[in-house]
């Protein structure tokens, strides 16, 4: 397991399938890589992982790393400039066959190591401009694309060497038919189709469907009874015993149809290096996303992230600004409301005292009377004057 974060950068997103987010990202800056985070927990084989990681299998996607994001695994592998194998079916059977040859050689390669694929499925095998197939997708564990499994992987059995017979037979039919041999809508249907093995004249098929002339029907019989078979012992024995007869089946389509079958080739190759120029264009144009927290949020876009941005409508300085202000206007008029009240009673007291003042000088007549009284009214005053001022 490797720590990625801070390693990898530029994710471009180059689709989302049924199981799994698959994006082009580079590493360290100026290495393109496949990073591929499945939707969900997944079981994963760390021993099976730890090969692949430590070997370069030949024709297969180097594996580099995993790790997990999120709670979710993630893989790290060599990125191979192609197109899935889907895409460019159906294939002419001869390239079919080539390219089944040097998958035979991948595996055998792999079982050596002690290790199997599993999920030999047409998504899983990506092909470069020259042709050339590509193993990708290790080390998650599981029944496989049921399309493409072995019957008895259906009763819960690990892979083999019989089952990924199996899986290449299958494989073989769906690049010459550009469709899979066991059809259905639903697990179980498919199922039974795939336990009703030995029931298909898969040649007769393919000619049916306008996809093998027939001349080439005798040349692949001896492949689908050595790989499509329900019970295992009926299969080849190993890798090597079906590239022998794949062998015999390249030079038998060799001598037939030669001058049809440059022309279908020529037009094949032509169709893949399209589809490979723009699967490029489509992942160059992707959005680029931010997948690990390395990157300042800030500049993040809402919709990779799967966070909503701190910023709001009413940021939270303006917020406080305009408060401050409210409470100012609010205590300036406080301030003159009270001091207008202030300064009418002060004034009335004022009044009130002088007019008792005179009235006192009125009625007694004393002289002396209206000095002695003048004094505290000029006190009064004085203080009331003062009063005024401190409140204002």
């Amino acid at each position: 397991m490797n720590d990625f974060e801070g390693r990898l950068t530029g994710f471009r997103k180059i689709r989302t399938g049924g199981e799994a987010v698959v994006y082009r990202a580079m590493l360290d800056g100026n290495t393109p890589v496949v990073f591929k985070w499945y939707l969900e927990e997944k079981p994963i084989d760390p021993k099976s992982i730890d090969v692949f990681i430590s070997e370069a299998f030949e024709g297969t996607s180097r594996l580099y790393g995993y790790g997990s994001l999120k709670g979710r695994p993630y893989f790290v592998a060599e990125y191979i400039r192609g197109t899935s194998s889907s895409a460019v079916s159906p294939m002419p059977p001869k390239k079919a066959v080539k390219a089944l040859r040097k998958l035979c050689a991948t595996l055998n390669g792999m079982l050596k190591a002690n290790v199997l694929h599993g999920d030999i499925s047409p998504d899983n095998i990506m092909i470069d401009a020259s042709g050339n197939p590509g193993l990708i997708d290790f080390g998650i564990q599981g029944l496989g694309t049921p399309k493409f499994s072995a019957p008895e992987r259906f009763e819960g059995a690990e892979p083999s060497v019989k089952s990924e017979i199996f899986s290449l037979g299958a494989r073989l039919y769906f690049w010459i038919a550009g469709e899979p041999l066991f059809g259905g809508e639903t697990f179980s249907s498919v199922e039974k189709s795939v336990f009703n093995v030995d029931s298909y004249d898969e040649s007769l098929l393919l000619h049916g469907h306008g996809k093998l002339p027939a001349e080439d029907l005798r040349v692949f019989q001896t492949l689908w009874k050595g790989t499509l078979r329900r019970n295992p012992e009926d299969r080849f024995e190993d890798f090597d015993e079906l590239d022998e007869c794949l062998e015999i089946a390249e030079n038998e389509l060799s001598h037939n149809g030669i001058s049809v079958d440059r022309e279908k080739n020529a037009l094949w190759k032509d169709e893949l290096g399209l589809l490979i120029r723009e699967r490029e264009s489509q992942i160059d144009s992707a959005p680029e996303e931010f997948l690990f927290a390395s990157e300042p949020v800030a500049d993040l876009p809402e919709q990779n992230l799967g966070v909503k941005s701190t910023e709001t409508k009413f940021p939270t300085g303006k917020i406080l600004l305009g408060s401050a202000v409210f409470l100012f206007v609010a205590l300036l008029l406080v301030f003159i409301f009270f001091f207008r009240t202030s300064s009418q009673d002060v004034e009335n007291v004022g009044k009130s005292m002088l007019e008792n003042s005179r009235s006192l000088h009125m009625d007694e007549g004393v002289g002396s009377l209206e000095q002695d009284t003048v004094v505290p009214v000029r006190g009064i005053m004085t203080d009331v004057d003062s009063v005024s001022t401190d409140a204002q």
